[in-house]
């Protein structure tokens, strides 16, 4: 096994750590969010805080060994590669939405449970870059 594919896999397992993590995140948001008793959502906070750890190392290991393949290989000269980043950024936009909405129920403030579209736009997002990636259309 060459280094390449060690960091190729590290990547593509990180990056479904990262959005299987943003799934969850979206589910204790929602948790908190709808809990009327202070005991029961003090108790779902604690994890709320755990779990938004996580989206944050697997989003950042992916970007790190992605980059290598992307410039070693110079794949951002591709059309399906830049499609691919496209859709990246729209996963880092969904991260940052249901990061700030953690931090606002980390700091006891009132948030908005994430909107029920984020899901199938997380779900739609995963797939166009398993997509891009596995068909490389447009060629």
């Amino acid at each position: 096994m060459t280094m390449d594919k060690l960091f190729l896999a590290f990547h593509v397992v990180r990056a479904l750590m990262w959005v299987g993590s943003l799934f969850a995140l979206m589910a204790f948001l929602s948790a908190v969010a709808g809990e009327p008793d202070p005991a029961a959502r003090g108790r779902l906070l604690k994890h709320l805080r755990e779990a938004a750890i996580v989206p944050d190392v697997g989003g950042t290991i992916a970007i790190v060994f992605g980059a290598h393949w992307l410039f070693r290989y110079k794949l951002y000269e591709t059309t399906y590669m830049q499609l691919k980043l496209v859709l990246v950024v729209g996963l880092l936009a969904l991260h940052v939405i249901l990061k700030r909405k953690a931090g606002q129920a980390k700091r006891g403030q009132d948030f908005v449970p994430p909107a029920l579209l984020l899901k199938p736009a997380l779900t739609a997002i995963a797939l166009g870059i398993v997509i891009f990636v596995i068909t490389k259309v447009p060629v």
